[in-house]
């Protein structure tokens, strides 16, 4: 385990250094994410100009969901941005340098790239709770629900990233979810039917990604939802695991002689 978060942040250094080497692009690709966010504000601020609160949700609330969607999608592409690109390697044949390294095959390629423009969600997602006027102690809570919310977000792509090991682009099934779970996490739980909610809760996991933590940590507290939290995390990350090793023997090598930098 502790080599595995060693390899990790030593990837992150890595991925950083490599970009900073053109600082100006560096700043530019956070703040320009930042404000492709921020424009959403402008969205809420007019709605609720019109009505006080949309199924229990109010604006600060509404901005809470904004802030932790952008933090846990941050998280994972930030740290294990190679899950969205799987069903690519699996395809073009290129798992075989990572076959020969020995480290954990999949920790290996999630987090051997990175988007730094997730800085910029990360960075977002706590003026969200600047904006929704938040408790001092949502900041730190905020850490632990967006590192959850990112690993929760990761392992369902890499589940439905496997596809690619049985048929061919497969992946676009993982780009479809990863939309889905983006989308529906933006908007209060309450304007959606039973369905919908089922799977937001299952298939489109963001029931357990944001509204979760915003209903049963931050709005009250109920550490019944909390352990289930938890224990959902630990069930996804496995079940990723699990399909992943499980497809990979399917996985056909195309000989390619290559080296990583």
């Amino acid at each position: 385990m502790a080599g595995n978060i060693s390899l990790i942040f030593k990837y992150l250094k890595l991925n950083i250094t490599k970009v900073m080497q053109y600082k100006t692009s560096f700043i530019m690709q956070i703040v320009m994410m930042i404000l492709n966010n921020a424009f959403f504000i402008f969205q809420w601020i007019v709605i609720f100009n019109i009505t006080d609160s949309i199924n229990g949700y109010g604006f600060n609330e509404v901005m809470l969901l904004w802030g932790l969607t952008a933090g846990s999608y941050g998280v994972a592409h930030l740290f294990f941005n190679g899950a969205f690109s799987i069903g690519d390697l699996v395809y073009e044949g290129k798992i075989d340098v990572y076959l020969t390294q020995p480290k954990n095959v999949l920790i290996n390629i999630c987090s051997s790239s990175s988007s730094i423009s997730a800085i910029g969600d990360i960075i977002y997602c706590f003026l969200m709770l600047i904006i929704a006027k938040a408790a001092w102690w949502w900041y730190l809570a905020a850490i632990p629900i967006i590192i959850i919310g990112g690993l929760i977000y990761t392992s369902i792509i890499v589940c439905f990233q496997t596809i690619s090991f049985y048929a061919k682009q497969g992946n676009s099934v993982a780009d479809i979810i990863s939309t889905g779970i983006i989308n529906f996490a933006n908007y209060p739980i309450g304007i959606f039917n039973d369905f919908i909610k089922f799977l937001m809760f299952t298939i489109i996991p963001c029931g357990f990604m944001v509204f979760v933590p915003v209903q049963y940590i931050f709005l009250s507290f109920n550490i019944y939802w909390v352990l289930g939290l938890i224990a959902f995390t630990i069930f996804v990350m496995f079940l990723a695991f699990f399909l992943f090793n499980r497809g990979l023997k399917k996985y056909s090598s195309s000989n390619l002689m290559t080296g990583r930098l």
